[in-house]
């Protein structure tokens, strides 16, 4: 077994204090908003944005993070009408991943597809904490082809396809929720999650109110 490596929680970039929960595996800095992935033993910067709400609603504005990965797909089978009926898919430009914990993302629904299957183009807003991330960006990646195949899965039989997808550039999206004590709703397409769905929802709730 190697020896652990013991990385202090200072950014990389301003020396400023690194802010994240104990399941975290992204780091945000108060200072300069830096993200920072641990990777391989050391930090790595990452892209990150705050979405700007596009539907308002009641209750505490918080933000939880999305993984956006720009990609390119291309598709086929050897069935020339099935070939024919896909080619009519809009290609998503951004596919987005979940970036937090939701237990049983099949039951309440899991935000990242939903945001790729209606097309979300996410609009910067005002800067905003941004913690909860628990999922690796090399990770976030492994349900880019995933969340293409559901997709066209819905419009036409997937058996036999031939997909090859290539990824571009990530940033990691800090989506608006409105949290009102049972649910929380994103401020883009007013998607209702339950509360209890989150695995770390009590240590965010500490930090939100910790923010007031």
């Amino acid at each position: 077994m190697g020896t652990p490596t013991v990385l202090p929680l200072r950014c990389p970039d301003c020396g400023g204090i690194l802010h994240g929960l104990p399941q975290d595996v992204i780091f945000w800095c108060e200072d300069c908003a830096g993200l920072h992935e641990f990777v391989e033993a050391a930090f790595t910067r990452r892209r990150g944005a705050i979405a700007r709400p596009l539907s308002p609603r009641t209750g505490k504005l918080v933000h939880l993070p999305v993984w956006a990965i720009r990609t390119h797909a291309v598709w086929g089978w050897p069935d020339d009408l099935r070939d024919i009926l896909v080619r009519k898919l809009a290609e998503p430009e951004w596919v987005y991943v979940t970036a937090f914990a939701l237990h049983n993302a099949f039951y309440f629904g899991d935000p990242g597809l939903i945001f790729t299957q209606r097309h979300v183009a996410l609009e910067p807003g005002d800067p905003a904490p941004l913690l909860g991330c628990t999922r690796r960006l090399e990770m976030a990646k492994v349900f880019v082809e995933p969340h293409l195949l559901t997709i066209a899965d819905r419009r036409v039989d997937v058996t036999d396809i031939r997909l090859t997808c290539t990824t571009g550039e990530a940033v990691l999206w800090g989506v608006p929720f409105y949290d009102d004590g049972m649910s929380l709703v994103d401020g883009i397409l007013g998607l209702k999650v339950s509360a209890a769905a989150l695995d770390e929802i009590g240590a965010l709730r500490a930090w939100w109110e910790g923010r007031r």
